[in-house]
C-alpha cells in the first residue's frame, strides 16, 4: 500500500538521495533526462504517493523543483505575460500583456526556497545573490529580465524580492496603435513622416508605457532600402527584420550590449553608437538611454544622423532635462548649453503613458525650438485631452479626446523640405485638427 507524504519532505528526501547517488544529473542539464528517471525509480522503490496527486503529476512537480523553476515555470515564456514580480516568498503578482494583475494562488514554501529558486534563474547570466550581494540583475534566454533583491535589502521575513520583465518582441502595427485609440491616424503619419525624413525624436515615459511598442511600429514603416542599425542593452525588444519566403528584404543591423567582468572589456551601448555611425546608417535607434550613450547619440543627431530611442522620463522638458543630465556624465559643460543641445538633436519629444484604465496612450507630442539665444520654446502639436476619470467600483473610467493645439515652427517646416518631403504630405500637418477630417 502507497505511504502518503508531504509533498516538501518528499522533495527533500528525493533531493538528498540523487544529490548522494546521481549528483550530476542535478547540475548537468544534458543528463536531465536521466534526473525523470532517477525520480520515477525512488517513487516506486518507495511507493510514496502525496495526497491528491497522480503518480505523473507527482513526478512532475518533482522535476519542475529540481530542474526547473518551481511554481515560477509555468509562466516564464508565455506570449501573455509582460511581468511576474515577486514581493516576497508568500506573495506573488503577474501582470498580463492586456495590463491586469492577478496574485497567484500558489506561491514559495519557505523565504529560503524563493531564494534558492531565483539564484537558479540568475545562474543563466553568471549572476550570484547571496549576503555579500544582496542585489543582482541577469537574464534569462527569451528576452527574460530579471531584478533580485534580498535580504538585509528587504525584511527578513519576505526573504527575496524580484522583478521578472518577459520582453516580447513588438508585433503591434501603427494600424492596431490607431484602431486601438492609442493615438490617431495623424499623429501616427506624423511621426512616420518626421522618422522617414530624418528628424530625430525620443519617446519618452515610464516603464511599461508602451514606449518600444510605439516605436517598433513605427520603425516597421521604414522603406526596405534604407538601413536601421538598433542598439539595445542586454536583451532584444525590438523586431526589425522583415522576410519574404525566409528571404530578408530589408537592411538592419541588430545589436547588444555586453558587460563582462573586467570592465575594460565592457561592450557598452555608448560603443556601440560610436560603432554604428561606421556603418553609414539611415537611423539609429538605441533601444533606451540610460547612461553616457545619451551623449553620443546626441553627438551623432547633431552631425546630421537620424536618431530615435526612448528615454525614463515624463513630457518634452523632462526629457530634454534627463538628456542633458545623462550627457553630463560623459562631458560636464555648462548645464545650459547641454540643455541647448539636447532640444536640437532631439527636436520631438513624444510622451506615452499607461493610465489607471490601463490603456496606453501618445499624452503629447512636442516640438522644442532653439531661439538664437539658445532658449528653448516649446509648442504642443498633439495632445490626449482628459475630460472624465471616475471610478465604478474597481475599475476607471477615463474619457478624452485627442487635439492639435499647434502647428509645427517654420524650423522644422524648412527641414523636413530640405529633406525631400513632398508639399502635399507636408499640408496635412500644417492645419490644425487631431486627425484628418
Amino acid at each position: 500500500m502507497s505511504q502518503i507524504i508531504g509533498f516538501f519532505p518528499l522533495l527533500n528526501s528525493v533531493q538528498k538521495y540523487i544529490s548522494e547517488n546521481y549528483a550530476a544529473s542535478l547540475s548537468d542539464k544534458d543528463k536531465y533526462g536521466q534526473l525523470r528517471t532517477y525520480i520515477d525509480k525512488y517513487l516506486y522503490d518507495h511507493d510514496y504517493m502525496v495526497e491528491g496527486m497522480s503518480f505523473k503529476q507527482l513526478s512532475d512537480k518533482l522535476y519542475c523543483e529540481m530542474a526547473e523553476y518551481s511554481i515560477l515555470t509555468k509562466y516564464l515564456g508565455r506570449e501573455d505575460i509582460e511581468e511576474i514580480n515577486i514581493n516576497g516568498w508568500d506573495d506573488i503578482a503577474i501582470t498580463y500583456t492586456d495590463g491586469h494583475i492577478e496574485k497567484t494562488t500558489e506561491y514559495f514554501y519557505s523565504p529560503q526556497h524563493a531564494i534558492d529558486i531565483v539564484k537558479r534563474l540568475l545562474h543563466h547570466s553568471g549572476m550570484i545573490i547571496d549576503n555579500a550581494t544582496p542585489m543582482a540583475q541577469g537574464h534569462l534566454p527569451g528576452n527574460t529580465r530579471i531584478t533580485a533583491l534580498k535580504e538585509p535589502i528587504v525584511d527578513d521575513d519576505r526573504g527575496i524580492s524580484v522583478s521578472i520583465r518577459l520582453l516580447h518582441p513588438s508585433r503591434v502595427t501603427k494600424d492596431e496603435i490607431v484602431k486601438g485609440n492609442n493615438a490617431t491616424q495623424k499623429m501616427i503619419d506624423f511621426l512616420c513622416m518626421c522618422l522617414r525624413y530624418g528628424v530625430s525624436f525620443v519617446v519618452a515615459g515610464a516603464t511599461s508605457s508602451g514606449k518600444t511598442t510605439l516605436l517598433n511600429a513605427l520603425l516597421s514603416t521604414i522603406p526596405d532600402n534604407k538601413r536601421i542599425f538598433s542598439i539595445e542593452s542586454g536583451s532584444r525588444e525590438l523586431s526589425l527584420v522583415r522576410r519574404n519566403d525566409d528571404v530578408i528584404t530589408n537592411n538592419v543591423v541588430h545589436t547588444l550590449s555586453r558587460p563582462s567582468d573586467n570592465e575594460a572589456y565592457d561592450i557598452t551601448q555608448e560603443d556601440l553608437v560610436v560603432a554604428s555611425l561606421r556603418f553609414n546608417p539611415d537611423i539609429v535607434v538605441v533601444g533606451e538611454m540610460r547612461d553616457t550613450e545619451a551623449y553620443s547619440a546626441v553627438e551623432a543627431s547633431l552631425t546630421g544622423h537620424t536618431v530615435v530611442s526612448t528615454i525614463h522620463a515624463s513630457a518634452a522638458d523632462a526629457a530634454h532635462m534627463r538628456l542633458a543630465l545623462l550627457c553630463q556624465k560623459r562631458f560636464p559643460i555648462n548645464f545650459k548649453t547641454s540643455l541647448m543641445q539636447a532640444g536640437q538633436a532631439f527636436p520631438l519629444v513624444v510622451y506615452a503613458h499607461k493610465l489607471e484604465d490601463n490603456s496606453r496612450k501618445i499624452m503629447d507630442i512636442s516640438e522644442c525650438v532653439v531661439t538664437p539665444s539658445g532658449e528653448r520654446e516649446y509648442r504642443t502639436l498633439f495632445r490626449y485631452n482628459i475630460t472624465n476619470n471616475t471610478m465604478q467600483g474597481d475599475n476607471y473610467i477615463i474619457e478624452g479626446h485627442f487635439e492639435q493645439p499647434e502647428i509645427m515652427s517654420d524650423n522644422l517646416k524648412h527641414k523636413l523640405m530640405q529633406f525631400g518631403v513632398p508639399q502635399s504630405e507636408l499640408k496635412k500637418f500644417l492645419q490644425k485638427g487631431a486627425d484628418y477630417v
